[in-house]
């Protein structure tokens, strides 16, 4: 009996020990079961922190526009890594500012009057005509924009050459076969016709000796008055229907 009585203390010490170990290991899956639920690993905070936010956030496409929102695209940003295209397809206009072209109507462009224009003979390479010649050779004048518009010249200048003596009158030149084209001057611009001569160094009778020739602009009344700087004398042939002096359009 007395053995039994010593034993007790012994038994209840191992009991109690073993409803300390089932407490222990209750607890234990209870907590790790806890953190299993909540989808986080224990060593995760609570509440994770926010994700830095910098730079501009990124652009979202919008519902059928089928590229980024427009406020990306008024900022000239391309968020799709292509270049932009219109819904309409290439344009085939020009936009570049180099280089551009600029088409000009020229039945809108005024004509040049007389007074947008300084009148003279062209005396530089070549255009002083050969009065010793036997044959045909030509004078050039030439015409230049001291306006500050820009005008058209088309046609025929008329030419009336006043002779050197009392007998040779005045001599109005008639006009080549010649088709004439439109010319456009801007300011300072300048352009030239000429002037057929047949020279001659026949006497006084058949000869005419210019000394002043006035110059009428294309569809204009005021005249320049140039005097004649070659000197010698062309054929007389101012009744002629086929003379060998005659006048040549603007651009020629």
């Amino acid at each position: 009996m007395t053995a039994m009585l010593n034993r007790l203390p012994r038994h209840a010490a191992v009991i109690l020990a073993i409803a300390a170990l089932s407490t222990g290991a209750v607890a234990c899956q209870t907590s790790a079961d806890g953190a299993r639920s909540s989808g986080r690993p224990n060593h995760a905070p609570s509440t994770p922190a926010p994700a830095p936010t910098t730079g501009v956030p990124k652009a979202t496409p919008t519902a059928g526009s089928g590229g980024v929102t427009d406020g990306a695209k008024s900022s000239g940003n391309d968020t799709t890594g292509g270049s932009a295209s219109s819904d309409d397809g290439p344009s085939n206009a020009d936009t570049s500012t180099s280089g551009t072209s600029t088409v000009v109507d020229l039945a809108s462009i005024a004509r040049c009057h007389t007074g947008d224009l300084k009148a003279g003979f062209a005396a530089g390479g070549g255009a002083a005509p050969d009065m010793a010649s036997t044959g045909q050779t030509r004078a050039s004048v030439f015409f230049t924009n001291i306006s500050r518009h820009t005008c058209s010249l088309i046609g025929f200048p008329g030419v009336d050459i006043v002779g050197n003596r009392a007998t040779d009158g005045t001599w109005s030149l008639i006009r080549a076969s010649t088709t004439p084209t439109k010319i456009l001057l801007k300011p300072s611009d300048t352009t030239n016709f000429s002037i057929t001569l047949l020279p001659t160094t026949a006497p006084a009778a058949e000869a005419f000796e210019p000394a002043l020739v006035r110059i009428t602009p294309p569809d204009e009344k005021t005249q320049f008055a140039l005097k004649w700087p070659w000197g010698g004398s062309i054929v007389r042939q101012d009744g002629a229907t086929h003379p060998g002096t005659f006048v040549n359009p603007v651009g020629s």
